[in-house]
């Protein structure tokens, strides 16, 4: 009996340390386009509309791999990509849904050294964004550089 204990505790201890999720681009991609009207702008906009699955990930710590992006001159804002920037990441019908805005973890510095089009896995806290429009729809913050792959 206490052999099947301790095995219990493990699975449960692994799930525990192991509680972020990896996430796929395709998973991003589960959103709908729905016209909303904007007072600020006195315009309609596409807004997004998450999916179940999507929206199950607000808040969570997720792991997911993409293209490093530098967004800024100064080297402090950065974006993942599900294509490399080189290709146009919004050519060919890719749109918002394929790009996550990164905000590093305090501290973080990994994330500036990073040469363009770099593929890297990172994991961070996903915000989905519907309203703000100086961000993203998908803002991962806490930010931390887990590897880069090539």
């Amino acid at each position: 009996m206490k052999k099947y204990s301790l095995t219990i505790v493990i699975i449960l201890v692994c799930g525990v340390v192991r509680a972020q999720q990896d996430i796929d681009w395709q998973t991003l991609a589960d959103i709908k386009w729905i016209p909303t009207y904007m007072a600020e702008y006195d315009d309609y906009y596409n807004m997004p509309k998450f999916s179940k699955k999507v929206k199950a990930l607000d808040g969570k710590e997720i792991i997911v791999k993409g293209f490093y992006v530098p967004v800024d001159a100064t080297g402090t804002m950065f974006a993942l990509s599900a294509y490399p920037s080189s290709m146009c990441f919004f050519c060919n019908g890719a749109g918002l849904e394929s790009v996550i805005e990164v905000v590093p973890k305090k501290g973080e510095s990994s994330l500036k050294h990073i040469a363009t089009d770099k593929y890297i896995q990172v994991k961070g806290k996903l915000k989905l964004n519907q309203k703000e429009a100086d961000h993203l729809m998908y803002v991962l913050l806490e930010t931390e550089l887990v590897k880069i792959i090539k």
